[in-house]
C-alpha cells in the first residue's frame, strides 16, 4: 500500500485539467474513502501538516483528520486531471465517496483569482497575470536542519501571495526538504521540485520551492 502524505501548492502542469472542488463530510478520527475514475497520480494538501492523514491506493483515497479543522487536499489522477476536495467536518461523515469522470469548469476564488491557474504559471516559470511582483533576497535557516532557505521572488494579490524559495543543503549528507517544518501566519500550501537534496557541492544540492500564504 502506497502512502502519499504531501504539504502542498496545487501542482498544476500544462496538461491539466482543473474541477470543481468535491465535499466530502469527515469526522475527527473516523475513515472517509474517496474513489476516483481513475488511479491517483499525486495527493497535495494544504494547511497544517499534522491536520489531516492521507492514505492512496490505486484509484482509492483513505481520509483521516486529526483536527476539526482539516486542510483541503488536491488529487491529481494519472491522466493529469485534478480532483480538489474541499473537508467538511460533520457528525455524520462520508463512509464512500465516488467522483465521476467528467470535465467541469475551474473553481474560481474570490476577486476572480483562480489559485490553480496562478500556480500553472508559477510552476512554468511565467508571471501569473494581475500580480505584483516582489523582488526579496532573504535567507533564512532552520533549527537543526541542514538546509538554507532563500526567498527570491514573491507574487502579491489582494486575498494572497506567492513565494519563490531556492532550499540547499549545507550537508555533506542527503538531506529531506523540509516543508512540513516550516510555519507562517496564514500559510494554505507548500511543496518543493524535489523531495530531497544531494549532498552539498554536487548536482541536485538545490531545489526550488513554492508557497501560498493567505492574507
Amino acid at each position: 500500500m502506497r502512502i502519499v502524505i504531501v504539504m502542498i501548492l496545487i501542482l498544476v502542469t500544462h496538461y491539466c485539467f482543473a474541477a470543481e472542488a468535491t465535499t466530502v463530510h469527515v469526522s475527527v478520527g473516523k475513515v472517509s474513502e474517496v474513489s476516483f475514475p481513475e488511479n491517483i497520480a499525486k495527493v497535495v494538501k494544504g494547511g497544517a501538516a499534522d491536520s489531516i492523514l492521507v492514505e492512496a491506493m490505486d484509484s482509492a483515497l483513505y481520509i483521516l483528520p486529526k483536527t476539526d479543522t482539516p486542510s483541503d487536499i488536491f488529487v491529481t489522477g494519472v491522466s493529469g486531471r485534478s480532483y480538489p476536495l474541499n473537508l467538511k467536518v460533520s457528525g455524520a461523515h462520508d463512509l464512500n465517496v465516488v467522483i465521476g469522470g467528467g470535465k467541469t469548469a475551474a473553481k474560481g476564488y474570490q476577486g476572480g483569482i483562480n489559485v490553480m491557474d496562478v500556480m500553472k504559471d508559477v510552476l512554468l516559470g511565467h508571471e501569473p497575470a494581475g500580480a505584483t511582483v516582489l523582488k526579496i533576497d532573504r535567507k533564512i535557516t532552520l533549527k537543526d536542519d541542514p538546509i538554507e532557505l532563500r526567498f527570491v521572488a514573491a507574487y502579491d494579490f489582494p486575498i494572497m501571495s506567492v513565494y519563490i524559495i531556492k532550499a540547499r543543503n549545507l550537508s555533506d549528507n542527503i538531506a529531506i526538504v523540509p516543508t512540513e517544518k516550516i510555519m507562517f501566519k496564514g500559510l494554505s500550501a507548500i511543496t518543493s521540485q524535489s523531495d530531497t537534496l544531494n549532498p552539498t557541492g554536487t548536482d541536485g544540492d538545490q531545489t526550488t520551492m513554492y508557497m501560498i500564504v493567505n492574507k
